[in-house]
C-alpha cells in the first residue's frame, strides 16, 4: 500500500515539474515576440469608454483605467 502512495507522489511531482517546463519554454517565445512588437506584457493599457450619468438627466462619456492621460 505505502509503495503505490510513493508511487502516486512520484507521479504528481513529476507532472508539476513536466508542466512547469512546459510553461517556462512556451511562455519565454511569447514575451519575447512581444516585446519587439513594443507593447507591454499585460497590453496595451487604453481604458475603457465609459458613460456618467447624473440625476438631473445629464450624461457624459470619459475613459477610464490604465493609461488614459487627462
Amino acid at each position: 500500500m505505502f509503495r503505490l502512495l510513493k508511487l502516486a507522489f512520484y507521479v504528481v511531482i513529476g507532472y508539476a515539474l513536466y508542466e512547469l517546463y512546459l510553461g517556462f519554454t512556451q511562455g519565454a517565445g511569447n514575451r519575447e515576440e512581444k516585446a519587439e512588437r513594443g507593447q507591454t506584457m499585460s497590453g496595451p493599457g487604453e481604458g475603457m469608454e465609459e458613460r456618467s450619468e447624473e440625476a438631473s438627466g445629464m450624461s457624459a462619456s470619459h475613459r477610464v483605467g490604465r493609461g488614459v492621460v487627462h
